[in-house]
Formats: C-alpha cells, sequence, structure tokens
C-alpha cells in the first residue's frame, strides 16, 4: 500500500508540474477594455504579515509555443560558447545583447529577426523594470520584483507588448515545430515526479517510526549509490537530449537542484521498496527475551511532544539479525513486550542483501513491516 502511495505522489508531481503551467488569475483590471490578469507574490515571516515581494500581470495573446525572454546573464553567454545553450540572433546587436531567448521555434526566431516593434517593446518592457516576460501559448505574462502591487503605467507596457505581439497568432501551434519543447515538459515532469517519489518516502518514515531494516547504514549506503548514479545517468541524458536548444542550461540547472535535493531521499527508498519487494529469500525467526522497553519523549521547538520505543533485549540476534540488543518498535509492540517475555522477530535476507524486519510479535500484538501490507 505504501509503495502504491510514494507511486502515487510522484504521478501527483508529475501532474502538479504540468497544471501549474496553466493557471491563470481571475481579470480584476481592465485596459482598453481587454482583461488583465494580476498575481500578487508575497513573502510572509513568522509573527509578520505577508509582505509584497513582485507581482506577475498577463494579457490574452495566443503563441505558436511557450517563449520566454529575461535578461541575458553571464552564465548564458558561457553556456553558448560552451554549445550547451544555442540561441536564437535577430541581427539587432541591442536586442541580442541583452536579451535571452527561450524558444526553439523556427516561426518565432523568423518573426523577432523581422519585427523591430516587437523587439523594442521587449526591451520597454525590461527599461519598465520587468526581468522576464513569457507566452504560454494563450497568455503573455510580465514579471517584476517590487514591493507594491502593479501600476496603469505597468498596464500600459504590457498592453504595448500585446499589442506588438500579434503576429505570433498567425502561426499554428504545432507540437512539431519545436523540437525541444516536449522534450523539457517531459524532463520536468519525470524530475518533479521523483520529488514527489521521496516526499512519499519522508511521509512513509514519519508514519512508520519503527526499524524495517536490520543495518540502517547499510541501506542508507546502498541508497546513495543509486541515488549518485541516477543523479548523474539523469543529468547525462538532459545534456544529450537538450543540447542545441535555447532552453537546455536552465532545464539541466533547475533539475540539477531538484535531484540534488530528492534524490537521496528516492534512492535510500527506492533500495528499501525493492529490497523488500522483490527479496526471493525464506524468513528467519528468532526468539529473545525482553529486558525492557524504553519511552523516549522529544519536543519542538513550539514545544509539541512526540515519542519513539526501543526495545532492550537480553541478547543480540545472530548474524541475520541486529547489530545491538535494541530494537525501535512502535507503541503497541512496546507495551506489549513485558520485562521478561518473549519477542519473536522475523528477519528476511533482502534482495539487496540487506536483511529487513518482515513481522514483530510480542505478546498477541503482531506488527508488520508496511512493505508487505
Amino acid at each position: 500500500m505504501w509503495i502504491l502511495l510514494r507511486l502515487g505522489l510522484a504521478l501527483i508531481g508529475f501532474t502538479i508540474r504540468q497544471l501549474a503551467r496553466r493557471k491563470v488569475p481571475a481579470a480584476s483590471i481592465w485596459i482598453d477594455g481587454r482583461p488583465v490578469y494580476e498575481r500578487v507574490l508575497t513573502s510572509r515571516h513568522r509573527g509578520q504579515a505577508a509582505n509584497i515581494v513582485g507581482f506577475v500581470i498577463g494579457m490574452d495573446r495566443r503563441a505558436p509555443t511557450w517563449i520566454r525572454m529575461h535578461a541575458e546573464s553571464a552564465a548564458d553567454r558561457v553556456f553558448k560558447r560552451l554549445g550547451i545553450a544555442n540561441e536564437v540572433q535577430t541581427g539587432d546587436a541591442v536586442f541580442d545583447e541583452r536579451v535571452y531567448v527561450s524558444c526553439d521555434h523556427a516561426y518565432v526566431h523568423a518573426l523577432l529577426a523581422e519585427a523591430a516593434e516587437l523587439r523594442a517593446a521587449v526591451l520597454a518592457a525590461f527599461d519598465a523594470g520587468f526581468h522576464r516576460l513569457q507566452f504560454d501559448g494563450q497568455h503573455v505574462w510580465l514579471e517584476r520584483r517590487t514591493d507594491a502591487a502593479s501600476r496603469p503605467a505597468d498596464h500600459r507596457v504590457l498592453a504595448d507588448l500585446q499589442a506588438a505581439a500579434a503576429r505570433l497568432e498567425d502561426e499554428a501551434p504545432s507540437r512539431l515545430a519545436d523540437p525541444f519543447v516536449w522534450r523539457a515538459v517531459v524532463i520536468e515532469g519525470v524530475i518533479w515526479a521523483l520529488a514527489g517519489y521521496a516526499i512519499g518516502g519522508i511521509i512513509d518514515y514519519l508514519g512508520h517510526p519503527a526499524d524495517s531494516h536490520v543495518d540502517g547504514h547499510a541501506l542508507v549506503q546502498r541508497g546513495l549509490v543509486v541515488g549518485g548514479g541516477l543523479l548523474l545517468a539523469l543529468l547525462a541524458v538532459i545534456f544529450v537530449w537538450l543540447r542545441g536548444s535555447s532552453r537546455g542550461h536552465r532545464v539541466l540547472v533547475e533539475s540539477a537542484i531538484v535531484l540534488t535535493l530528492a534524490l537521496p531521499v528516492a534512492g535510500i527508498q527506492a533500495v528499501a521498496d525493492t529490497n523488500c519487494a522483490l527479496d526471493p529469500g525464506l524468513p528467519h525467526v528468532e526468539a529473545r527475551t525482553v529486558d525492557h522497553c524504553e519511552q523516549r519523549e522529544h519536543r519542538s521547538r513550539r514545544g509539541q511532544r512526540s515519542y519513539t520505543y526501543f526495545v532492550w533485549m537480553e541478547a543480540a540476534l545472530s548474524a541475520q539479525g541486529s547489530r545491538a540488543p535494541v530494537l525501535q518498535v512502535t507503541r503497541e509492540i512496546c507495551e506489549a513486550a513485558t520485562s521478561g517475555s518473549t519477542i519473536a522477530i522475523e528477519v528476511m535476507p533482502g534482495r539487496w542483501g540487506v536483511p529487513w524486519y518482515r513481522t514483530i510479535r510480542a505478546g498477541g500484538v503482531v506488527w508488520k513491516n508496511p512493505a508487505i501490507e
């Protein structure tokens, strides 16, 4: 069940990444009879009211594909020199020097080279303080970092850009016209799916605060190796698959950040899942006498209390069992494991050579590893 939960969270991560692109705020502003959509960006600190840190405004404007523009950075220039990024050059020296265009659609490239009014509207947006603009296929968006909501002057800049981009609607959208956009969508979806799987592993751990594997250190070591291998493999795939794209280096850097955070956890969880689910071995049962059960109290910074429980046994398990005569268990097992009673521990060898606890019995209470539930 918990494996299915983690896979479900991975699917949710993939889906959220795609739906987030389509979310449009309600129109509360109108200019020249046309709606302007605004999303105010805020930052909240503990005990303080939310502070405005920027805003995003947009208007309706169809485009044949996703287009993103931002001020060209030194990193963009380095990636272009290395051949990892391949950006359109319009022939307008000022525009090409200031603006980095993330788009690989041939029609957009041709239009930017021809339409001086569109290039001028883009530069005017950057001159007005906006740091990013984007066409998502249905709208044009401008984003600005500031401590106030948008003003009429901002709406006018947006309206001028929307009007200057009218020729984008002359080209019908085509999934094949931009050779890289769908690759980027798939890659980002997979990356966030892995992040969802990692979150599921954390939820699983917090929901089952008991030892599931005999040697947790061996499990972590194998998981980190798997996670590191996946990190290198996925970054290599992204590099090869998006090389020559204007957006390749951005996807590569963003993916590296998310994967570096997610894959250590995802790797450990993947090893744990497959170690149990694919284990072809037979169980080995150990019976030990309980010395006592220890309850440890933990307090958060907010004063909230939580507890963990440890059964201390009179002797360690055999080579297939625990390295120390102590086992972290659930509260129910702890209450049933009275001093002098017997606790029966069913140990499996593990698909990857990491023994794991299949069941633990104390009195009439039975704990089952979540992997077999």
